[in-house]
């Protein structure tokens, strides 16, 4: 199953949930913020990582060429 979808979830229901204390609201809503970090910091590394090869492939392609 996709357990952090439903974490991700759970969190986001707790955020909306206004029955919920203040407190709680807020502990979820920062560890929403938290993950938010993370998985951008995740995108960002793999991106420049699929970025930066496929820089090397196409000057290794032009060098073959030359």
């Amino acid at each position: 199953m996709n357990k952090l979808g439903s974490y991700i979830t759970k969190l986001m229901t707790t955020v909306l949930d206004l029955k919920q204390e203040q407190f709680v609201r807020d502990l979820a809503l920062s560890e929403l913020q938290r993950l938010n970090v993370d998985v951008n910091d995740f995108i960002r590394k793999n991106t420049k990582d699929d970025f930066d090869k496929a820089k090397e492939t196409e000057k290794k392609l032009l060098q073959e060429d030359k």
